[in-house]
């Protein structure tokens, strides 16, 4: 791939995400177009939301990304039970891997106590791949960035507080 197919790449996965294409003239943003332009399976229930300063969301930079594969972010609310679980997820965002920091937002409904969990879906098979003792693989991070255990994250090392307008939360992905 030429320097210039490259920048159109990351122009297009950009534009993309933001709903904007249109706007610039370039192709309409659908699953096909996604798919034939970055080979990622990125469908519309992934998209994340317009980042807006001025409307409750949660503002997530994540830092450590490569311009390769998915970013997945995942929005978690105040149940300790089934935190990092399908029935504890509000949302779960996936996005064109693209260089670091790289910003996904997502609305929310309502001020409260949240959590979030991100990873970097290197090889795009949208999923998590583990090592041998079920930790993961590919880099990844929880909101506060806690200091990881030997044992499944707990809600409470990864809340945070949303206010009005949300919040503005900083991820460090780590392998």
């Amino acid at each position: 791939m030429t320097n210039l197919q490259s920048e159109f790449k990351h122009l297009m996965a950009a534009c993309l995400m933001m709903g904007v294409c249109v706007a610039m003239g370039l192709p309409s943003a659908s699953a096909d177009a996604s798919d034939d332009l970055n080979g990622l399976d990125i469908r519309p229930e992934d998209k994340a939301d317009v980042c807006d300063p001025d409307i409750p969301q949660i503002r997530v930079d994540v830092f450590g990304v490569e311009p390769e594969g998915i970013l997945l972010v995942e929005l978690y609310g105040d149940d300790t039970d089934h935190f990092l679980e399908r029935e504890g997820r509000l949302r779960r965002t996936r996005v064109p891997a693209s260089t670091s920091p790289q910003r996904v937002c997502i609305n929310i409904d309502a001020p409260g106590t949240y959590a979030v969990a991100s990873y970097h879906d290197q090889d795009g098979d949208r999923k998590l791949d583990k090592k041998w003792n079920r930790l993961p693989a590919e880099p990844f991070a929880l909101s506060t960035n806690p200091k990881l255990k030997l044992r499944k994250p707990r809600l409470n090392e990864a809340a945070f507080e949303a206010g009005v307008l949300g919040a503005d939360i900083e991820l460090q992905l780590r392998d």
